[in-house]
């Protein structure tokens, strides 16, 4: 169905909106008149809190996002993001379920821009949720967190945006849908999506990887290392996407990770106070295979 457009020159509002709740659906058709300043707004809605994450956008963003939609014909990320978390939804990962999403444009440059989303009660990120945790919830989060991640480039979909901020634990979710029996809720899709290969082959996949251990290197253990990458080499092969070479693809990995470094040094904004990065990440390749070679211990 096409999307439902309202133009007021030479202002233009664009709207993107589930369907699916009446209550929502008018909110979002209102947003142009609230005044949001800052992301992280919640508001009251008939089934629940929701989140609206948003506002005015930088003169520098609005023509990086106008040349990005010229040259490109990239959408505006809150699109993006609504989209992707549809994407992934319609797989049955847990996402944040998407209600809606507003873009408004003055003279073809976008201004502002909305993104409406159910909120997710006592999801911490993921961060807090596995400092926190039992050493057995710790080592099943960090297995799902591989499982799905590599259940994610198997299918062709690029997180670009993976850390640990933007993945929040809860408990397994009850409900029979997307997400049925998983912990991990996944927000921040918006510079990613199912663009993954490239002529048969994937296509810097190692970056997902390489910008979570850039932040989560320092306060992850070993037994946290060989949790995650042995359930990502497995998910990979489970669906019919292996790894060639797990030495190889781990080098990548650190690659990446010191490409992630070298844009904290040059923007330490991005760190929000937290102190710089070890340098130094160097997971044991052969104790990898070797725990790839038994059977897991961690149920999926």
């Amino acid at each position: 169905m096409k999307p439902p457009r309202r133009r007021r020159w030479p202002h233009r509002v664009r709207v993107l909106c589930s369907g699916d709740d009446v209550a929502a659906d008018d909110l979002m058709r209102d947003c142009d008149r609230l005044e949001v300043r800052q992301s992280g707004v919640a508001l009251p809605s008939p089934k629940g809190q929701v989140f609206l994450k948003g506002g005015p956008l930088s003169r520098r963003g609005a023509r990086r996002h106008a040349l990005r939609r010229l040259l490109l014909r990239a959408p505006a990320p809150c699109e993006a993001e609504y989209r992707n978390l549809t994407w992934l939804r319609e797989r049955l990962f847990r996402a944040a379920e998407p209600l809606g999403a507003v873009t408004e444009s003055q003279f073809g440059i976008p201004r502002r821009e909305l993104l409406l989303t159910r909120a997710v009660p006592a999801a911490p990120p993921f961060d807090e949720a596995a400092a926190g945790a039992s050493p057995r919830r710790r080592a099943e989060l960090f297995a799902e967190l591989g499982r799905e991640v590599g259940r994610m480039h198997a299918l062709r979909f690029l997180h670009a945006d993976l850390y640990p901020r933007n993945v929040l634990a809860a408990a397994p979710c009850p409900e029979p849908g997307p997400g049925y029996g998983r912990s991990l809720v996944w927000l921040d899709t918006w510079a990613g999506g199912p663009t993954a290969w490239r002529r048969g082959s994937l296509r810097r996949v190692e970056d997902d990887l390489g910008a979570w251990f850039s932040l989560a290197a320092d306060w992850m253990g070993p037994g946290d290392d060989e949790a995650l990458l042995t359930s990502y080499v497995r998910a990979r092969s489970e669906n019919g996407r292996p790894l060639k070479s797990l030495g190889r693809f781990v080098r990548s990995v650190q690659q990446s990770r010191r490409r992630e470094l070298s844009k904290l040094e040059r923007e330490p904004r991005r760190l929000r106070g937290k102190p710089f990065p070890l340098a130094g990440w160097d997971p044991d390749v052969g104790r990898l295979e070797q725990l790839l070679e038994r059977p897991s211990s961690i149920p999926s």
